[in-house]
């Protein structure tokens, strides 16, 4: 008794796809290499057809199918096979025949492969399956042969080579799979070339690709000649030679290898670790955007290599390259980029003035993490680069190489401004400051403070001392409490009051902030001892030496200078 309702399901799915007419499919290639070939070639003219056939026609042809599987005409059929995993008769009923001559053919139906009982019998099926037609769906069975398959496979081991020109949408395949049409899921455990539309499924070999990936799990090395990513997840290492890179999490190193002239393009993409760009026969690469969280170095770029966007997170070294045919003009970069010597690029330094985090575009969204100091490249006032930042408070104004300049407003749920820069060397972003606390609770003063307050309220009489501001109690409170009465205004005003105050001890590491000259060696120490002894913070290589800090910040950190087991010397 056939299954209605289960066969309208399967033929649906298979139904989805637009189907080649019988006459083009004549001709079935076998896996010879002449074959391969011809087979290649035939696919841009197999989906050529399928282009161009009418919205009408396609209409028509899934109505009648699903009418078919409606009314039961459309076969789920079983095909038994003998100890020698040949099909055990020759299935002459308009469904499917088989010879010993040309293979097995599989036309109109669902079908399933069952092995012989008998003992030692093969399990798989031995005979050349040399065409799934277009009316047709594998859901089970182990093809121990070669596979052309020009309708749907959507379960089933393939020991063998597989030419898909219609829909994978499931399966185990242990042997080579060349697809001219759609993957959409199944296991591949061989090489996979791909000249069609690969959309998901767990490829656990290498992968050829000359199309287009959107999707799927790719576990070992992937080459992308001229095709496109715009999705999926690479564990393996990929080489991008001449293709497109879109989207994707890429967890290993990644090759940009452009060569003959063809450009090769990352324009986003997640990238876990580091990024090597090599170039040559003038052929461009050009990185419009993406997430770097691993080291971006050129190794031999004498080809034109563009910049014009993204996220880099760590240490990027163009020095290899020629000068004349780099351009970097609006990224975003944590460290400052090495460059070849007279490139003629200049970066701006933008960071906030009370060190807060900062948002910046990235991959369509914005950042995950917030940045409270990046560098980006320096426009000039007939181009200025206009960069997009998102605080999480109001932005008030900011000041490029001290000047000040006024901010569009922005939608107050969203804080997002863009900012021009103009050949500026630092940009600080003045954003509002929080709240005071109340008048009545000036922070966390020190009991020492009791003798400024007596001479303030020297000067402003003992009821007013309850009513000044915040501010003036603070900085009050500093002159008396800090070292000859000097108030920081800089991180690294701060850090030098507070290491000297302790005896000046060296820090426990020596590496040296990339922000603060390299030759300052007080300042170096002094920055990095605070950071250890958790007075103050850094983020990785920079210290954020100029930046302003705030009498409450001053406060803290000087508290916290009493609690590190250090002599104190005022």
């Amino acid at each position: 008794m056939k299954a209605k309702r289960i066969l309208s399901i399967l033929l649906t799915g298979s139904m989805l796809l637009s189907l080649l007419p019988v006459s083009a499919l004549a001709a079935a290639p076998v896996f010879d290499a002449p074959a391969q070939i011809t087979a290649k070639k035939a696919a841009p003219l197999v989906q050529e057809a399928d282009a161009s056939r009418s919205t009408e026609e396609e209409a028509s042809t899934r109505s009648s199918r699903d009418l078919d599987a409606e009314n039961g005409t459309a076969e789920s059929i079983t095909i038994q096979l003998n100890a020698e995993g040949k099909p055990a008769d020759s299935g002459d009923d308009g469904n499917w025949y088989y010879s010993a001559d040309s293979g097995c053919q599989l036309d109109t139906g669902v079908f399933a492969l069952q092995p012989s009982s008998e003992p030692e019998a093969e399990s798989a099926l031995k005979a050349r399956l040399f065409r799934i037609g277009d009316k047709a769906e594998l859901v089970r069975g182990t093809v121990g042969c070669e596979t052309n398959n020009y309708g749907t496979i959507s379960g089933g081991i393939f020991q063998g080579k597989v030419a898909n020109f219609r829909t994978i949408s499931g399966g185990t395949f242990q042997g080579d799979v060349n697809n001219y049409q759609t993957i959409s899921d199944g296991t591949f455990q061989g090489k996979v070339d791909n000249d069609g539309v690969i959309s998901g499924g767990t490829f656990q070999g290498e992968v050829y690709n000359d199309s287009t990936i959107s999707g799927g799990t790719f576990q070992s090395e992937l080459y992308n000649f001229r095709g496109t990513i715009s999705g999926g997840t690479f564990q393996g290492n990929v080489t991008n030679s001449s293709g497109t890179i879109s989207g994707g999490t890429f967890k290993e190193a990644v090759e940009v290898n452009a060569a003959s002239g063809t450009e090769a393009k990352i324009e986003g993409g997640t990238f876990k670790k580091s990024m090597t760009l090599k170039n040559s026969d003038g052929a461009p690469i050009i990185i419009s955007d993406g997430l770097f969280d691993g080291e971006v170095v050129a190794k031999g770029c004498y080809a034109p290599l563009s910049i014009t966007g993204g996220l880099f997170t760590q240490a990027v070294d163009v020095s290899d390259t020629d000068p004349s045919k780099l351009s970097i003009t609006g990224d975003y970069f944590v460290n400052e980029p090495t460059m070849p010597e007279s490139s003629g690029i200049a970066f701006t330094s933008v960071s906030d003035q009370s060190y807060r985090t900062f948002q910046v575009p990235v991959n369509g969204g914005w950042s995950e993490n917030g940045y409270n100091e990046l560098y980006v490249p320096s426009g000039s006032s007939a181009q200025p680069n206009t960069i997009t930042v998102k605080t999480n408070t109001k932005l008030l104004y900011y000041l490029a190489d001290g000047e000040r300049f006024p901010v569009l407003d922005s939608d107050s749920d969203s804080y997002i401004y863009q900012i021009p820069v103009q050949n500026f060397e630092k940009i600080v972003l003045v954003t509002e400051e929080p709240s005071a606390p109340p008048t009545d609770d000036p922070g966390e003063l020190d009991p020492a403070f009791s003798s400024g307050a007596a001479a303030l309220g020297v000067v402003l009489g003992t009821a007013g001392l309850g009513y000044i501001t915040y501010a003036h109690v603070s900085s009050l409170y500093l002159y008396y409490a800090l070292p000859g009465g000097f108030i920081p205004s800089t991180r690294q005003e701060l850090a030098n009051v507070l290491w000297t105050t302790a005896g000046k001890p060296d820090p426990v590491s020596t590496a040296l902030y990339t922000d603060i000259p390299a030759d300052a060696i007080e300042q170096q120490k002094a920055a990095r001892w605070c950071v250890e002894q958790g007075l103050l913070s850094d983020h990785g290589a920079t210290f954020g030496p100029d930046t302003t800090v705030t009498n409450a910040r001053i406060i803290r950190a000087w508290n916290s200078l009493k609690k590190v087991p250090v002599p104190i010397t005022n």
